[in-house]
């Protein structure tokens, strides 16, 4: 019985991968017009415009503070970190809006006009004297500076959140909605997904370059209120970009909360931790117990996964009751199925490797808040007419990116392939390894360098 089962599990689930994907009308995607390459691009000019926007306000952001809103170092530094900090918990709250109720394209739709009104408010009061304190400066002896207080606080705060919730829900679904292009079932497509992922970091480095040179020479000798300008005419432009491949993409649709899935299986788990699991795995309950309100009674789709052995605990929510020797007719929070409890497993195995980036944002807080701080002091003379603005600075790793990316796609991972195997060189969580360990060594290097009281390369 459990065999036949798990084919009908299996064949429905390929079935419905199959059809998952819709045109922008609700219809099922035809593979000759819809997603691959061509969609991607659209959504990677998305990803070039918007970091371009966000960046020339995120990257020079402690410059404006300090010198125009007149807030100490510390406060600045703060107001920079907290900025960051809550575009990335913000993206869990995109990632669920997308996930559950809205969709990609319409989650990015929506939160890129709410980030765009940020970029306009910003602009306006930059623009604006009367919305800012009185001109000081802060690197005076004497001091004196009126702090921003009152409803210009007010505005500069409500301006910089309106950017951070538009940027933090638009930001994962971007990459989301760009591996939507690239179906699973289909081979060709599936390997251009590595290529997609180089080319969407690509695109990242590109609209940081442009903000970290262009837009920062606009705010240095034009002012913030036109830099700022220029970041909403870049995410305007990185808007049309979406809309114009709006005819051709792929799209997932909503499948409902992806939290309540995630809870029965806890539920489940904890009502039956009593139980013993038994030493067959095949004799945990398999197939799909329907929801009127989560009709896939699983994460994502039906898929059908294979038992590990890891996080045991949790298989207690497959342990079927019997009575009397009958199997007890038990509801979606008593009894999950195989699947659904290994696709909580795979969520709760990534959150180490999602702890291990705190390492990588700690270091890079330090580029865009200090780093920049510590440049107006120094001399930045290339030439006795040419000076390279503070905030430009954090250019060098990108302009570094700008080579090594397509590099590392088009001479690398060709080698690591036949090397390995894999069709993208190495897995993504040895890059991951690696770029934490060089993160890391750079900052190592930088705390030897000031130990002996040397100046840092």
């Amino acid at each position: 019985m459990d065999r036949e089962e798990r084919g009908e599990d299996s064949k429905g689930s390929s079935d419905q991968s199959l059809q998952t994907s819709v045109d922008w009308r609700g219809r099922p995607c035809k593979p000759n017009r819809h997603g691959g390459m061509t969609a991607a691009l659209f959504i990677l000019g998305l990803q070039a415009f918007e970091m371009m926007a966000i960046a020339g306000v995120g990257n020079n952001l402690i410059t404006y503070v300090f010198n125009e809103m007149h807030f100490p170092l510390s406060k600045s530094a703060n107001t920079v970190t907290n900025f960051v900090g809550t575009v990335f918990l913000l993206s869990l709250f995109g990632g669920f809006l997308s996930d559950s109720y809205l969709g990609s394209f319409w989650t990015m739709l929506i939160f890129g006009f709410v980030e765009l009104s940020g970029f306009i408010l910003l602009s306006i009061q930059a623009h604006v004297a009367e919305l800012r304190p009185p001109k000081c400066s802060m690197g005076s002896p004497t001091g004196g500076c009126e702090e921003a207080k009152g409803y210009k606080a007010w505005i500069f705060y409500g301006a910089l959140y309106l950017v951070a919730l538009g940027s933090g829900c638009l930001k994962p679904n971007i990459i989301s909605h760009g591996a939507d292009q690239f179906p699973k079932h289909d081979s060709k497509q599936s390997k251009k997904l590595s290529t997609f992922f180089n080319s969407a970091y690509f695109a990242f480095c590109t609209g940081e370059l442009l903000a970290l040179t262009l837009l920062v020479w606009v705010q240095t000798h034009s002012g913030m209120d036109v830099g700022f300008g220029v970041s909403a005419a870049a995410m305007a432009v990185g808007l049309i970009s979406l809309i114009s491949g709006s005819l051709i993409y792929r799209n997932s649709p909503p499948r409902g909360s992806i939290f309540t899935p995630i809870a029965q299986v806890f539920v489940a788990a904890i009502s039956k931790r009593k139980q013993i699991c038994p030493s067959n795995s095949e004799m945990l309950h398999r197939s799909h117990i329907l929801d009127p309100q989560n009709p896939s009674g699983t994460i994502s789709n039906n898929v059908t996964l294979i038992h590990t052995e890891k996080f045991r605990f949790l298989d207690k929510a497959c342990i079927k009751m019997e009575n009397g020797g009958n199997e007890m007719r038990e509801s979606c929070w008593r009894l999950c199925s195989v699947s659904q409890v290994e696709q909580v497993k795979i969520l709760v195995s990534v959150v180490p490797i999602f702890a291990c980036t705190i390492i990588f944002n700690t270091i890079s807080a330090q580029l865009q808040t200090f780093s920049v701080q510590q440049g107006t002091s120094m001399n930045t003379n290339l030439t006795p007419n040419f000076r390279i603005p503070p905030a430009s600075l954090q250019s060098i790793p990108y302009m570094m990116l700008i080579f090594v990316v397509p590099l590392y796609e088009t001479a690398f991972v060709p080698l690591a392939r036949r090397i390995t195997g894999n069709d993208s060189g190495i897995t993504p969580l040895q890059r991951v390894g690696i770029g934490l360990f060089i993160a890391t060594f750079s900052m190592v290097q930088l705390q030897s360098s000031s130990t002996r009281g040397e100046t840092p390369p």
